[in-house]
């Protein structure tokens, strides 16, 4: 089959650019290697409660995004969370949920923070921006200080990326906040005049949403809208280019085309590139490994009616788990009326060894936990495992090396790009804009 482009992947960053290859030409099919599309967002509907087994949420924050939305005519199902829930978000503090501050007051008055860390952060529009890339640790003390660092960016970067801020690349891993210090010499300068232009811009204000059966059912419908385009359970075993025609070789025969979208894990790709120097890069990219747990309880059994978003942990928290989402609470619809849904995120760098244990054991841990934190007394009515030895992608202080690598790599071999989540953001909000931002061009 010759077509002019082929897309390898159907996650979202795949999906995304099929979508957006389709309104301009229908010149090109996508290759998926599994029986179904979506990636890492995997939703499941049992026993009326809807599992998110990837991405909980998707931030609405780009017009990439809002086109595609109306495109697929999705944007009336939107899922918009409670409020009172999105804007509550948790830390542990003396083993007792602390909300995170969100106003100038609650960070004058919270427990989190010592009077001195809160006088430092007044000092932060005037601290000199960086000149080279830096840790996000190193940047995050370097301009908040050591306790904003410790009680507040530290839980939050783990709950993106299950990483250790100490060997991630600042300028990657939280690309916003760096081009905010670069741009006006401080991120809260920054902040503001970011919020100005996003209101000119028209961005609605509920920035975070789901649907109703789960971020699934928009991988679901951009692959049937795709039809005969998406060939599922097609396996790429070897790609080879002569003169301007590359080769994908595959389980189900050759394609040939001009120009190849790859957004396959690095790893995959890696037995596909024969740049030694690029192999070895993708070959090195760390993914570090997740446990999810759902649990359901019946409403009466949870004593402590937490109205948040969740809770995140620190490793000084001493918890067998990053992170507690409260989904019922977020979007009520993910579980039946007289139940409460919660989901468990485990492993990441800090926890990389529970990966390794029994589901079970693990399962009675986290109850455990759980059920102190929350004051449920009763077990729970419903329950859900998965685990990824290969989760999230790592943006490590080598990262622009590999940037680097990619950008020669496409250079030498014109037509070929990569567009997968290891570069440029892991947000399903980011795949989606790298992807329209990627074939406006073609």
């Amino acid at each position: 089959m010759k077509k002019k482009t082929i897309i390898l992947g159907a996650g979202i960053s795949g999906l995304s650019a099929a979508h957006f290859l389709s309104k301009k030409s229908d010149d090109f099919v996508i290759l998926e290697g599994n029986n179904r599309v979506g990636g890492w967002i995997n939703s499941e509907k049992i026993e009326g409660y809807i599992c998110e087994n990837g991405p909980n949420t998707v931030l609405l924050n780009n017009t990439a995004l809002i086109a595609l939305l109306k495109d697929l005519n999705l944007e009336k199902e939107l899922c918009k969370p409670q409020e009172s829930a999105a804007n509550n978000r948790y830390v542990l503090h003396k083993n007792k949920l602390q909300k995170i501050p969100t106003s100038a007051w609650q960070f004058f008055v919270t427990p989190l923070l010592r009077l001195s860390d809160k006088l430092l952060l007044l000092n932060e529009p005037f601290v000199k921006k960086h000149k080279n890339d830096t840790s996000v640790a190193s940047f995050s003390k370097n301009r908040f200080g050591a306790g904003f660092y410790e009680q507040l960016i530290l839980p939050f970067v783990t709950g993106i990326y299950a990483g250790n801020p100490e060997k991630m690349s600042v300028k990657h891993a939280l690309k916003s906040l760096w081009e905010m210090e670069q741009k006006n010499g401080s991120v809260f300068k920054g902040f503001q005049k970011n919020l100005k232009e996003q209101q000119k811009d028209g961005l609605p204000k509920v920035k975070m949403f789901t649907l109703p059966n789960g971020l699934g059912q928009l991988t679901d419908c951009i692959g049937k809208n795709l039809g005969d385009k998406l060939h599922l359970n097609t396996k790429v075993e070897m790609i080879e280019k002569t003169n301007t025609v590359f080769s994908i070789h595959t389980n189900k025969g050759v394609f040939e085309c001009e120009q190849v979208i790859c957004t396959l894990p690095a790893g995959v790709t890696s037995k596909l590139i024969r740049e030694s120097s690029l192999k070895e890069k993708l070959q090195d990219l760390e993914y570090v490994p997740i446990d999810i747990f759902h649990f359901g309880f019946d409403k009466k059994h949870v004593k402590k009616q937490v109205t948040g978003f969740g809770l995140l942990t620190k490793e000084t928290d001493k918890k067998h788990f990053l992170g507690i989402l409260f989904n019922s609470q977020i979007f009520p619809h993910t579980a039946p009326k007289d139940k409460e849904l919660f989901t468990l995120i485990i492993g990441g760098s800090r926890q990389s060894e529970l990966c390794q244990k029994k589901p079970t054991e693990l399962r009675k841990i986290l109850l455990k936990e759980i059920s102190e934190i929350l004051n449920i007394d009763g077990a729970p009515s419903f329950i859900k495992h998965i685990r990824y030895k290969k989760a999230i992608p790592q943006y490590s202080l080598e990262h622009q090396g590999l940037v680097n690598c990619l950008e020669k790599y496409q250079t030498a071999h014109q037509g070929f790009y990569f567009l997968s989540n290891y570069i440029q953001g892991i947000s399903v909000s980011d795949r989606v804009l790298k992807s329209y931002e990627l074939v406006k061009n073609f």
